[in-house]
């Protein structure tokens, strides 16, 4: 949805809330049958998540030398979220209800849903300053290699 559309922000928005409300539920009831459920909003919120902020970081970084560079700045920052998972559901946050380790997840995914809305809201200004350039600057007019700082690149919301 979010490559057919054009919407990466939305689509990431929305897992984030599946992740809020999965890991609020897990946190807020005792019983191992709802934990059970929220497995479903938190899991789906999660690993749906991912492809679309890949997707949305290599879209909107040129030339391609900043885009491999940022793809590979995403994936070390994914992955210690990986490590950071096992010590905190296996050390840090005893079994069964997980507490520290639910507060981590749940802060972490407030985070990614402020942050897609405010990335959003920021990609969204700057198409519209760069549209306002375009108005008055040609493009041979503007200065070559400047890659995504370009006002006719045109940032993928």
């Amino acid at each position: 949805m979010s490559d057919r559309y054009h919407c990466r922000g939305a689509i990431s928005t929305f897992c984030s809330i599946l992740c809020i409300i999965g890991f609020s539920v897990f946190f807020a009831s005792p019983k191992h049958n709802i934990h059970y459920a929220s497995l479903f909003f938190s899991i789906s919120g999660a690993y749906n998540n991912a492809p679309a902020v890949f997707a949305w970081n290599a879209n909107n970084t040129a030339p391609h030398t900043r885009r491999a560079t940022s793809i590979a700045v995403m994936t070390i920052v994914g992955n210690l979220g990986g490590i950071l998972s096992i010590w905190l559901l296996g050390v840090l946050s005893p079994a069964p209800r997980y507490f520290l380790a639910t507060q981590v997840f749940l802060s972490f995914s407030v985070l990614m849903f402020v942050f897609s809305i405010l990335n959003t809201i920021f990609l969204w200004d700057q198409n519209k300053k760069k549209a306002k350039i375009r108005r008055t600057l040609s493009f041979i007019e503007e200065k070559p290699g400047l890659g995504d700082r370009s006002a006719w690149y045109i940032y993928h919301l």
